[in-house]
């Protein structure tokens, strides 16, 4: 009796230093979105997935191209009308899936491109140009791969 109480015991054991390496292992439910400045400049097969155009002349546009091993999604302003190269941003947000620090904003200056996060197909994107001031939104697109 006292040799199957043992094992109980020692299997019991077992499974808690189990249990515990797991919840040390697991992955954060919240990860921090890291953002790469090269994809979009330097990716390949570049295609626009998503596009709105600007009042005035011009788009806002949602890419994405491969790099490396991965591909990557990022904002871009194409052509905008000279307005915009003054007192207005183009911001690129993730969304929808368990990231922080899911944005990133520039100040246009003609085609004004965002840093690009890996693509996740759980992920949503959404890309928009507002105005600094009143922080009107002129145009903005989305996409869901």
């Amino acid at each position: 009796m006292r040799k199957i109480a043992r094992r109980a015991a020692s299997l019991g054991a077992t499974a808690v230093a189990a249990a515990a390496i797991g919840l040390v292992a697991a992955p954060s439910a919240n990860a921090a979105m890291t953002w790469y400045t090269d994809p979009p400049t330097k990716a390949s097969n570049v295609t626009t997935v998503a596009s709105a155009s600007l009042p005035g002349g011009g788009s806002v546009q949602i890419r994405q191209g491969k790099y490396g091993n991965y591909t990557y999604v990022w904002g871009r302003v194409s052509s905008p009308a000279s307005k915009y190269n003054e007192h207005y941003g183009l911001t690129f947000v993730v969304g929808g899936c368990n990231v922080s620090g899911g944005s990133k904003s520039r100040d246009i200056d003609h085609t004004t491109y965002t840093p690009a996060a890996r693509r996740n197909k759980d992920c949503k994107y959404y890309a928009r140009v507002d105005h600094h001031t009143t922080s009107e939104t002129v145009a903005s697109t989305s996409y869901n791969p």
